[in-house]
């Protein structure tokens, strides 16, 4: 992560997310309730928390960095109004700057500037499967 940019950290109880495959179902979480092109310039990171490693518990957290600190914000209220998150919160369920900064987090992906998702393997793999889910509605 950028030392010094704003980040939010959105945690998940790995416990209550029920998958092997826990990253790509918190990221799917992250995506039923953030538009990808409302996102634009933000840079997605994702992994254990430090006190997971050490067995201290069980979270996984999606951190975004972004300049733009009214995104950090947006994203934070979608994430609250989030009924699917809230029942896979961990406590605390969000964490920001150096704390969130200072997690063991490896790069997620990148939204550019045009609203695209790139890089990544867990947050694109989410975001276009939710994408198939939508178009057979």
């Amino acid at each position: 992560m950028i030392p010094n940019m704003p980040a939010l950290g959105i945690r998940f109880d790995v416990d209550k997310v029920e998958s092997v495959d826990y990253g790509m179902e918190c990221w799917k979480v992250f995506w039923k309730a953030i538009d990808v092109g409302q996102i634009a310039g933000c840079l997605l990171f994702e992994g254990d928390t430090y006190a997971s490693v050490y067995g201290m518990e069980n979270v996984f957290c999606l951190a975004i960095q972004s300049f733009d600190k009214k995104i950090l914000g947006d994203i934070r209220i979608a994430m609250e109004a989030s009924v699917d998150y809230q029942t896979l919160a961990a406590s605390p369920d969000f964490v920001e700057g150096s704390t969130v900064i200072s997690e063991p987090l490896p790069e997620a992906g990148r939204v550019d500037v045009a609203g695209n998702l790139t890089g990544g393997y867990n947050a694109r793999s989410a975001l276009e499967a939710l994408q198939r889910e939508r178009n057979r509605e």
